[in-house]
């Protein structure tokens, strides 16, 4: 059957004065007009520079995980590449502090969870050549993490290059679940963004999932094929559109396609 929605909307304020800055996100929901939802603080952080390609973070804030973003207004595309019935394989928010040094060559950081010390990110970023980017991320969790939701651990590896008006990405990514909820899962993304004139562009994506359920001969395998041409009207206001097609096989399995439209505007 067609349905359709409001899949998100957000607000966002940023600020900014000498060496402090800081982040805070509402998000409104999606159909939030009829299903009644509230605005949820998403991410509220604070940052301070400390010089030297050193600074220090806290609050509620975003995972280092993932070549994409969490959330669609970060994303060259408005979905995750790895959605699936279980969840993403990406982090969302958590409330935490990090540490983060980086320089022309290199970058890295470490994250820890205030609500439970024991869960912690560690990221290490390549960038000593250029228009090139390699990434590796880890997660460990502890044991009744609020943040992993039953998972052991994850990691993401990935690498982007810009081949002048072309931005090429490949990644992978993986969990390490316990239980029927939080399972073991794997997945991985192709994809090219190209330039077709200062404000036109258009997004290729290919990317698989896999999910393998604890207790269960039977995995979820979804493959995804996505196309979303984009445009910047002006300095303040662009958008995008996304088809994409889901082939999954499994325990859920069933093909369907995807239409979604986003609009971002930059006050």
């Amino acid at each position: 059957n067609d349905t359709s929605g409001v899949g998100q909307v957000e607000i966002m304020f940023d600020y900014a004065s000498g060496p402090v800055s800081a982040s805070v996100d509402f998000d409104l929901g999606g159909d939030f007009a009829t299903n009644g939802n509230t605005p949820t603080l998403e991410e509220a952080v604070v940052t301070y520079d400390l010089g030297g390609g050193l600074s220090v973070s806290g609050g509620k804030m975003l995972s280092y995980l993932g070549f994409e973003a969490y959330d669609p207004i970060n994303m060259y595309q408005y979905s995750n590449a790895h959605a699936d019935s279980y969840g993403v394989l990406y982090d969302g928010y958590a409330t935490g502090a990090s540490v983060d040094y980086g320089t022309d060559m290199f970058s890295i950081g470490i994250w820890t969870s205030i609500t439970n010390s024991s869960d912690m990110e560690y990221a290490l970023a390549f960038t000593g050549v250029e228009n090139l980017t390699v990434k590796a991320i880890i997660a460990e969790y502890g044991k009744g993490s609020i943040t992993s939701t039953g998972n052991e651990g994850k990691s993401t590896y990935w690498a982007s290059y810009q081949f002048e008006k072309l931005l090429l990405a490949v990644e992978l990514a993986e969990v390490d679940g316990a239980t029927a909820t939080a399972p073991d899962a794997e997945g991985f993304l192709v994809m090219g963004n190209y330039a077709l004139t200062d404000k036109a562009a258009v997004t290729l994506r290919f990317s698989n999932t896999e999910v393998a359920v604890p207790g269960s001969p039977a995995t979820v395998d979804e493959d995804k094929i996505t196309i979303s041409p984009s445009y910047v009207f002006n300095d303040n206001f662009s958008g995008l559109l996304e088809y994409s097609t889901f082939d999954q096989s499994g325990t859920n399995a069933e093909t369907e396609a995807y239409l979604a439209a986003e609009v971002i505007y930059t006050f």
